[in-house]
């Protein structure tokens, strides 16, 4: 019984510290993708990528080296506020993904279009893209949207972003 208290004990704690050196390293990509000033930046309208009108309209933006794609973010502009995915990628594949719902304030009973409060974000750690095995960081409640936060939920925007920027 002391033996199998001892190897349960062992297996948690070496899963549990796998998984946070696994974020430090997903962490650690991402900042070398932010600080890397040598990424090329081009933007898209989402309406003519998408064919789909939305209230606010929406962007595409792509940071990408000579190979291949490394940030993505889509914005979309709704009538009471916004949503925002960043998806950053390691050799084509998503490492993280972080999506924010954003609303417009209120004043005198009205929307105040000047200010975007953030009522929900999900941070979520990619550890294997294929099998949908990730860990989600939520904060917040949606309001606007109804994301499950699956990788799969995201696919769409990396095969826009690769579309678009091979055209």
């Amino acid at each position: 019984m002391k033996n199998t208290f001892v190897i349960i004990l062992f297996l948690f704690g070496f899963l549990a510290f796998g998984q946070v050196k696994t974020l430090d390293r997903i962490n650690s990509e991402v900042k070398s993708i932010e600080s890397d000033s040598t990424l090329m930046e081009k933007e898209f309208d989402l309406v003519k990528l998408t064919e789909t009108a939305t209230d606010g309209g929406g962007i595409l933006k792509v940071w990408l080296n000579e190979k291949q794609i490394c940030k993505i973010v889509e914005e979309i502009g709704l009538s009471y506020g916004r949503i925002k995915t960043v998806i950053y990628l390691n050799n084509g594949i998503p490492i993280k993904i972080i999506e924010t719902e954003e609303n417009f304030g209120h004043l005198n009973g009205e929307l105040n279009y000047k200010e975007l409060n953030e009522v929900f974000r999900a941070t979520i750690y990619v550890f294997d893209w294929e099998n949908d095995d990730s860990k989600i960081e939520r904060t917040g409640k949606r309001v606007l949207s109804e994301g499950l936060c699956s990788t799969f939920d995201y696919e769409p925007i990396t095969q826009r972003a690769v579309k678009a920027t091979t055209e």
